[in-house]
Protein backbone atom coordinates (compact mmCIF):
# COMPACT_ATOMS: atom_id res chain seq x y z
CA UNK A 1 0.00 0.00 0.00
CA UNK A 2 1.42 3.22 -0.90
CA UNK A 3 1.80 6.25 1.52
CA UNK A 4 -0.32 8.72 1.08
CA UNK A 5 1.05 12.63 -0.39
CA UNK A 6 3.28 14.32 2.76
CA UNK A 7 1.06 16.99 2.61
CA UNK A 8 -2.14 18.50 4.65
CA UNK A 9 -5.51 17.04 3.72
CA UNK A 10 -7.54 18.91 2.04
CA UNK A 11 -11.14 17.17 1.13
CA UNK A 12 -11.81 19.91 -1.35
CA UNK A 13 -10.28 22.38 -3.79
CA UNK A 14 -9.20 25.88 -3.03
CA UNK A 15 -12.28 27.54 -3.47
CA UNK A 16 -11.64 30.41 -6.51
CA UNK A 17 -15.54 30.97 -6.93
CA UNK A 18 -16.74 33.93 -5.08
CA UNK A 19 -20.16 31.57 -4.34
CA UNK A 20 -18.25 28.90 -3.17
CA UNK A 21 -16.23 31.30 -0.85
CA UNK A 22 -19.17 32.63 0.75
CA UNK A 23 -20.90 28.88 0.92
CA UNK A 24 -17.33 28.19 2.92
CA UNK A 25 -18.62 30.80 5.39
CA UNK A 26 -22.22 29.53 6.25
CA UNK A 27 -20.54 28.44 10.15
CA UNK A 28 -19.90 32.47 10.64
CA UNK A 29 -23.91 32.47 9.95
CA UNK A 30 -24.88 29.81 12.20
CA UNK A 31 -22.63 31.67 14.93
CA UNK A 32 -24.18 34.68 14.25
CA UNK A 33 -27.88 33.23 14.44
CA UNK A 34 -26.96 31.72 17.97
CA UNK A 35 -26.20 28.02 16.70
CA UNK A 36 -22.55 27.42 17.21
CA UNK A 37 -23.53 25.27 19.58
CA UNK A 38 -23.89 22.83 16.64
CA UNK A 39 -20.70 23.00 14.98
CA UNK A 40 -18.68 24.20 17.85
CA UNK A 41 -16.69 20.99 18.34
CA UNK A 42 -15.42 21.02 15.24
CA UNK A 43 -15.27 24.60 13.83
CA UNK A 44 -14.34 27.70 15.59
CA UNK A 45 -14.57 31.32 13.53
CA UNK A 46 -11.13 32.74 13.96
CA UNK A 47 -11.20 36.62 14.03
CA UNK A 48 -7.74 38.17 12.73
CA UNK A 49 -6.51 41.71 11.59
CA UNK A 50 -6.42 41.71 7.40
CA UNK A 51 -2.83 42.30 6.74
CA UNK A 52 -3.45 44.46 3.88
CA UNK A 53 -6.60 45.98 5.38
CA UNK A 54 -6.18 46.52 9.07
CA UNK A 55 -9.74 45.72 9.13
CA UNK A 56 -11.03 42.29 11.06
CA UNK A 57 -11.57 39.40 9.05
CA UNK A 58 -13.39 36.24 10.26
CA UNK A 59 -13.42 32.73 9.02
CA UNK A 60 -14.47 29.34 9.96
CA UNK A 61 -11.65 27.12 10.75
CA UNK A 62 -11.76 23.37 11.53
CA UNK A 63 -9.97 22.84 15.58
CA UNK A 64 -8.59 20.45 17.35
CA UNK A 65 -8.15 20.65 21.34
CA UNK A 66 -5.45 18.63 22.87
CA UNK A 67 -4.39 18.86 26.21
CA UNK A 68 -5.93 22.15 26.67
CA UNK A 69 -4.23 23.44 23.85
CA UNK A 70 -6.18 24.72 20.54
CA UNK A 71 -4.82 23.41 17.02
CA UNK A 72 -5.80 24.85 13.49
CA UNK A 73 -4.59 23.81 9.87
CA UNK A 74 -4.21 24.93 6.51
CA UNK A 75 -5.35 22.36 4.02
CA UNK A 76 -4.70 24.66 1.49
CA UNK A 77 -0.97 25.33 2.32
CA UNK A 78 0.23 28.79 3.36
CA UNK A 79 -2.92 30.35 0.69
CA UNK A 80 -5.89 31.04 2.66
CA UNK A 81 -6.23 34.47 3.50
CA UNK A 82 -6.68 33.93 7.44
CA UNK A 83 -3.43 32.27 7.55
CA UNK A 84 -1.37 34.51 5.74
CA UNK A 85 -2.77 37.23 8.10
CA UNK A 86 -1.83 35.61 11.05
CA UNK A 87 1.25 35.83 9.99
CA UNK A 88 1.88 39.21 9.53
CA UNK A 89 -0.18 39.61 13.09
CA UNK A 90 -0.62 36.55 15.40
CA UNK A 91 -3.08 38.13 17.45
CA UNK A 92 -6.75 36.44 17.12
CA UNK A 93 -9.51 36.36 18.53
CA UNK A 94 -11.24 32.58 18.94
CA UNK A 95 -15.36 31.96 18.68
CA UNK A 96 -15.66 28.48 20.29
CA UNK A 97 -19.53 27.87 20.90
CA UNK A 98 -20.07 30.83 23.37
CA UNK A 99 -16.70 30.97 24.11
CA UNK A 100 -14.33 33.88 23.10
CA UNK A 101 -10.80 33.42 23.45
CA UNK A 102 -8.06 36.79 22.88
CA UNK A 103 -4.98 34.52 21.67
CA UNK A 104 -1.36 35.05 19.77
CA UNK A 105 -1.17 32.36 17.21
CA UNK A 106 2.28 30.10 16.90
CA UNK A 107 3.74 27.11 15.39
CA UNK A 108 3.92 24.62 17.81
CA UNK A 109 7.03 24.10 19.63
CA UNK A 110 7.60 21.09 21.77
CA UNK A 111 7.62 17.19 21.05
CA UNK A 112 3.94 17.55 23.20
CA UNK A 113 2.55 20.13 21.30
CA UNK A 114 3.13 18.05 17.88
CA UNK A 115 1.42 14.88 19.48
CA UNK A 116 -1.34 17.25 19.41
CA UNK A 117 -0.86 17.78 16.16
CA UNK A 118 -1.32 14.04 15.42
CA UNK A 119 -3.61 13.41 17.44
CA UNK A 120 -5.80 16.18 15.59
CA UNK A 121 -5.05 14.39 12.60
CA UNK A 122 -6.27 11.08 14.14
CA UNK A 123 -9.64 12.80 15.09
CA UNK A 124 -10.13 14.96 12.17
CA UNK A 125 -13.45 14.44 9.91
CA UNK A 126 -11.76 16.64 7.09
CA UNK A 127 -8.57 14.40 7.21
CA UNK A 128 -10.52 11.00 7.60
CA UNK A 129 -12.24 12.18 4.57
CA UNK A 130 -9.65 12.78 2.31
CA UNK A 131 -6.80 10.90 3.42
CA UNK A 132 -8.54 7.78 4.97
CA UNK A 133 -5.34 5.86 4.81
CA UNK A 134 -3.96 8.82 6.96
CA UNK A 135 -3.90 7.03 10.26
CA UNK A 136 -1.39 4.19 9.18
CA UNK A 137 1.51 6.69 8.79
CA UNK A 138 1.57 8.96 11.42
CA UNK A 139 3.91 7.09 13.10
CA UNK A 140 6.61 7.15 10.23
CA UNK A 141 9.24 9.25 10.91
CA UNK A 142 9.53 10.82 7.46
CA UNK A 143 5.91 11.31 7.54
CA UNK A 144 6.51 13.10 11.51
CA UNK A 145 9.05 15.27 9.75
CA UNK A 146 6.98 16.10 7.32
CA UNK A 147 4.29 17.58 9.25
CA UNK A 148 6.04 19.70 11.17
CA UNK A 149 6.51 21.69 7.79
CA UNK A 150 2.82 22.04 7.62
CA UNK A 151 0.81 25.28 7.96
CA UNK A 152 -0.53 24.28 11.63
CA UNK A 153 -0.58 26.59 14.63
CA UNK A 154 -2.23 26.90 18.01
CA UNK A 155 -2.96 29.22 20.44
CA UNK A 156 -1.39 30.95 23.64
CA UNK A 157 -3.99 32.95 25.68
CA UNK A 158 -2.99 37.27 25.49
CA UNK A 159 -3.93 40.00 27.58
CA UNK A 160 -2.83 42.05 24.10
CA UNK A 161 -5.60 44.06 22.03
CA UNK A 162 -6.97 41.40 19.85
CA UNK A 163 -9.18 41.79 16.98
CA UNK A 164 -13.35 41.96 18.61
CA UNK A 165 -14.75 37.95 18.50
CA UNK A 166 -17.62 37.55 16.59
CA UNK A 167 -20.99 38.03 18.41
CA UNK A 168 -23.78 36.08 18.31
CA UNK A 169 -25.93 39.20 17.02
CA UNK A 170 -28.57 37.87 14.93
CA UNK A 171 -30.52 36.19 17.48
CA UNK A 172 -33.17 38.50 17.16
CA UNK A 173 -33.91 37.28 13.38
CA UNK A 174 -35.27 33.74 14.84
CA UNK A 175 -38.99 35.29 15.90
CA UNK A 176 -38.93 36.56 12.15
CA UNK A 177 -37.57 33.07 10.65
CA UNK A 178 -39.81 31.40 12.72
CA UNK A 179 -43.05 33.46 11.74
CA UNK A 180 -42.05 33.44 7.91
CA UNK A 181 -41.85 29.86 7.96
CA UNK A 182 -45.42 29.31 9.82
CA UNK A 183 -46.41 32.28 7.35
CA UNK A 184 -45.15 30.10 4.17
CA UNK A 185 -46.15 26.45 5.29
CA UNK A 186 -49.52 27.93 6.06
CA UNK A 187 -49.83 28.99 2.63
CA UNK A 188 -48.86 25.96 1.08
CA UNK A 189 -51.34 24.24 3.31
CA UNK A 190 -53.98 26.42 1.94
CA UNK A 191 -52.70 25.95 -1.68
CA UNK A 192 -52.71 22.21 -1.02
CA UNK A 193 -56.49 22.42 0.78
CA UNK A 194 -58.11 24.22 -2.46
CA UNK A 195 -57.26 21.13 -4.85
Amino acid sequence: MNAPTIAPPQPIPYPHNPLIKKLYRTPILLYRLGLGSLIGNVILILSTFGRKTGQVHRTPVEYFQYQGQLYVMSGFAGRPDWYKNLQADPHASLSIKGQRICAKARPPRSEAEWEGVIAFLQSSPVAQFSEPELKQHLEQPDFRAAIKTWPVLTFDATDEPCPPALDADLTWAWPLILLSTAGLLLIKWLHLRKQ
